[in-house]
């Protein structure tokens, strides 16, 4: 991807025989290139750096990298991808798009405009009729998005996550909480593979719970708290819905998080599932159950 972009700016200022020879030096990399496993300092994967040289090439009117040869690395993943992968193949797409109207494809009787061709809503009923008035044979893609009405079991790949409420002199909590108890939220990620990962855990509050005063996590206060055994994190944020910590982790050791709650508002709540996936592997992803809450006056 570096020399890639190096042949981006060389040719940006004309020097083309020069961005050539950094093109091709680039192609001749992702050709060796193993495998993804495991860590690696610039938060990259091959697809990634494939879709990168793609865009940067096609931006720079290079003609030593045959486009075709990477978009068929970068079109048969079958996975999902990472927040870097996915950037990397959509600025690719736009690159090597065509302008205008998409040769040979018709949808509800109107020459389609590429490479979005037509968004749908949940309001919009009948029929969409997608033809292909050509000769050869045309790929199209549809994506779905949608909220389940059923919230997910607990379950994951790669990962266990599961989340508990203590009081914070390390009792557990099973029941209700009263409106203006401290505790001591848990979070304990159990990996299954004794593989390097950059991690992102995501708990959700439900309503009627607040963070209490997240300053005195931030500078390590934990006085009384003798019996909790966690792991120090990247960065964690402390916001008014949840609590995301951001931790490097490097073996297949359990570890745990914790941040402190306080129940303000009597009721019955929504718990959402807390979540921890690897930001560059998202198949290994895990979640908790979800359930509810009762805040007693």
């Amino acid at each position: 991807m570096a020399a890639a972009q190096l042949g981006a700016a060389l040719a940006s200022y004309g020097d083309q025989i020069r961005a050539d020879q950094m093109f091709r030096r680039a192609g001749v990399m992702l050709l060796r290139a193993r495998e993804d496993k495991g860590w690696r300092a610039d938060f990259g994967t091959s697809l990634r750096d494939t879709a990168a040289v793609l865009k940067l090439s096609a931006e720079a009117g290079s003609a030593v990298i045959e486009p075709a040869v990477l978009m068929s690395r970068v079109g048969n993943q079958g996975k999902r991808l990472s927040t870097q992968e996915a950037s990397q193949v959509v600025m690719a797409a736009h690159a090597l798009a065509q302008p205008g109207a998409v040769a040979g494809l018709r949808v509800d009787g109107q020459d389609a405009a590429g490479p979005v061709v037509k968004r749908l809503t949940d309001r919009q009923s009948g029929a969409s009729v997608i033809e292909n008035i050509s000769t050869a044979a045309m790929d199209v893609t549809m994506t779905t998005y949608g909220v389940p009405t059923v919230a997910p079991e607990a379950g994951g790949y790669g990962y266990q996550i599961t989340r508990n409420y203590f009081t914070m002199d390390g009792n557990l909590i099973d029941g209700p909480m009263t409106a203006g108890d401290r505790m001591v939220v848990v979070l304990r990620v159990q990996p299954f593979e004794n593989l390097g990962a950059r991690l992102i855990i995501d708990d959700p509050l439900p309503a009627g719970l607040e963070i209490d005063n997240p300053n005195l996590i931030r500078s390590g206060e934990t006085r009384g708290l003798d019996w909790l055994k966690t792991v120090g994190a990247e960065n964690a944020e402390f916001r008014s819905d949840r609590f995301i910590a951001a931790v490097n982790h490097r073996d297949a050791d359990a570890f745990q998080v914790a941040y402190i709650v306080r129940a303000v508002t009597p009721g019955s709540y929504h718990h959402p599932a807390a979540t921890v996936e690897d930001m560059y592997r998202p198949e290994y992803r895990a979640i908790t159950a979800t359930g509810q809450i009762t805040v007693r006056p």
